[in-house]
């Protein structure tokens, strides 16, 4: 009897952000569209292009903020891309999701984000109760969802498609 010792090949098919775009929109979209681009960021995140990057930035401070506001955004890996994601917020043309995060960062000394994770949650344990707060405040405003973050990712793909896969 033979046994098949083969490795099965991968036969996932592979699905580019044009394929996404055509086949969904909105927030389905983007979520395919993170779904596509967060394991290469974290693994390889050199492979990624500027605009590639832009979308997987945003879509961090969005999953940290949803999960656990803005103090687990700070605390977690997220907040080391604080400069990067508003950034990313102000090239897709955000002004209500920038402005929260800008704002986000008023408890930390001189409004500076440290990006060393150790040194930001050091620096949060000594302020977490002041900037709880104004946090809890900021959390409730970005759940309203007042401006609509997929739609304007979506029309910054469109306008730089030939930079995405």
């Amino acid at each position: 009897m033979a046994f098949w010792n083969k490795k099965k090949k991968d036969i996932t098919p592979k699905i580019s952000v044009s394929d996404i775009l055509n086949q969904k929109g909105g927030q389905d979209a983007i979520i395919d569209i993170d779904n596509l681009l967060t394991p290469i960021f974290y693994s390889n995140p050199e492979m990624l292009s500027e605009e590639e990057k832009i979308i997987v930035f945003i879509e961090e401070l969005e999953r940290e903020i949803n999960d656990g506001g803005f103090n687990q955004f700070f605390f977690n890996s997220a907040g080391d891309y604080y400069s990067e994601i508003l950034s990313a917020l102000k090239q897709i043309g955000s002004v209500k999701f920038y402005n929260l995060l800008q704002r986000s960062s008023k408890p930390f000394p001189n409004e500076s984000v440290p990006t060393d994770r150790n040194k930001r949650q050091e620096i949060l344990e000594q302020m977490e109760d002041k900037a709880n707060e104004l946090w809890y405040d900021l959390d409730l405003e970005f759940y309203k969802y007042e401006e609509d973050i997929y739609e304007l990712q979506i029309n910054f793909i469109n306008n730089n498609i030939e930079k995405f896969r």
